[in-house]
């Protein structure tokens, strides 16, 4: 079973606003920044019973930013067809299991040096699969030294489990980009909401090459591309960013 891997991210007044005193990055592993309140679907879900695999994860790194020392921690806000006893939160290097809402992981936060990252290993995993959608919402923000929330500092992901993700929920899904197949050779299929400027990532956050393409249903070229993992960047003339994951075989 093969994983649609959608980042479906928006700019938000109201997140920027939560979030002017944060004094730190959230990237994936290539060091490429999501943005706040965005929402990261998968089609795939773990066996509890077996490694961890990579397609389930939603590897999240963060940087401070400032010129000081921060305490960090993580918390789940939101669970939807879910109690937590099917997902696990890693942070600090550390997982936890089961999850449980409104706690602060690890207990007291993580300090971050200047310039430096809280792990390279971190990530959120469902284990709930199922015909309904399973939701985690949750957020990173910054303690003060004795472990209380500093007001202004939370950035807010969401972790989506949809099984029947796939073109057809384009049209109702906040993305603006569906694409499909994500395992492809020649060339892919892209069904947009709208215009879109799209850039072709490497795995490393590279910019490899940068196509206009209208709304509605495209082929986008992938002759040329070596196998490995790419990233598509749509951004779309409503200022939507949509960014999905391919592998080139």
């Amino acid at each position: 079973m093969k994983k649609i891997l959608v980042l479906t991210s928006f700019l938000s007044l109201i997140g920027f606003s939560q979030a002017q005193n944060q004094k730190f990055t959230v990237s994936n592993l290539d060091g490429v920044e999501y943005e706040n309140n965005s929402v990261h679907v998968f089609n795939v879900f773990g066996d509890m019973t077996q490694d961890v695999t990579d397609d389930i994860k939603l590897y999240y790194v963060l940087k401070n930013v400032g010129n000081e020392t921060i305490i960090a921690a993580g918390e789940v806000i939101e669970m939807t067809n879910a109690d937590g006893e099917m997902a696990q939160f890693c942070f600090g290097g550390d997982c936890y299991y089961p999850v449980v809402k409104n706690y602060f992981y690890p207990n007291g936060g993580a300090h971050i040096a200047p310039g430096e990252v809280q792990s390279m290993y971190d990530y959120f995993a469902n284990f709930e699969g199922g015909s309904d959608v399973v939701e985690y919402k949750f957020r990173f923000l910054q303690l003060d030294a004795n472990g209380q929330e500093l007001p202004n500092t939370s950035f807010y992901l969401t972790y989506r489990y949809e099984k029947n993700m796939g073109v057809s929920d384009v049209s109702s899904s906040i993305s603006i980009a569906e694409v499909a197949p994500t395992v492809a050779k020649d060339f892919t299929t892209v069904h947009l909401k709208e215009d879109a400027k799209t850039n072709i990532l490497s795995a490393t956050g590279q910019l490899l090459k940068t196509v206009e393409l209208k709304a509605g249903k495209s082929n986008l070229s992938l002759a040329g591309f070596a196998k490995g993992i790419y990233y598509l960047q749509f951004n779309g003339v409503s200022g939507k960013t949509t960014t999905s994951k391919i592998l080139v075989k």
